[in-house]
């Protein structure tokens, strides 16, 4: 469930109170994600948010998950999650919970961040420096360094302003690479301007 929750957080460019409770007692199907908010086609799984941040109105928006052909595929991992569930848990009702906890209550957002940050101190990373936000912003930032078009960043996000941005973490080795480049430009304007 972590890793399924993680995987579509990433691709879907998720918020953590997207997919998670503040209290598993406050779960309400009309509003947090349920089993039935989950549609498959042939290659795309549509997780159907009914609230975000960015949906004042609450008109509700559609996430597209792609089966892509990588080893993480949100539509793969989506697909395996509910069919082990399914046949594990007893109660299985499309108004329960997508993402559960002990006692197949609600999954609290305190409990997957203290799940993800323990996956990620087993794996030898500082888990004081992820949050709930680190799936949002780790999207962006690959999608960045992927050369994703700045328009299909803000699609995929769901932002309707450039504050994107804010997301995006610079490595040291792309500003070293930036610099680079302004000194090579600037070297071969000075150099051209001498003819």
């Amino acid at each position: 469930m972590i890793e399924t929750a993680s995987v579509i957080s990433f691709f879907g460019f998720l918020r953590c109170g997207e997919i998670t409770v503040i209290k598993s007692e406050q779960f309400e199907p009309a509003i947090n994600l349920c089993i039935s908010d989950i549609s498959f086609t042939d290659n795309v799984t549509k997780l159907h948010l009914k609230q975000s941040k960015t949906d004042p109105f609450r008109k509700g928006i559609d996430i597209q998950l792609h089966k892509i052909n990588s080893h993480i595929c949100p539509y793969r991992v989506l697909k395996r999650y509910l069919e082990i569930r399914k046949t594990c848990i007893s109660s299985y009702q499309n108004t329960d919970p997508l993402f559960i906890s002990i006692g197949n209550l609600a999954m609290e957002r305190e409990f997957f961040i203290t799940k993800i940050r323990h996956v990620l101190e087993l794996c030898g990373y500082d888990p004081k420096n992820f949050s709930g936000h680190s799936f949002r912003i780790g999207a962006g930032t690959a999608a960045v360094q992927a050369t994703i078009e700045d328009h299909m960043i803000k699609t995929l996000g769901r932002w309707s302003s450039d504050c994107y941005v804010r997301y995006i973490r610079t490595q040291p080795t792309s500003i070293k690479h930036a610099q680079q480049q302004l000194a090579e430009s600037v070297y071969h304007s000075l150099y051209y301007s001498q003819f």
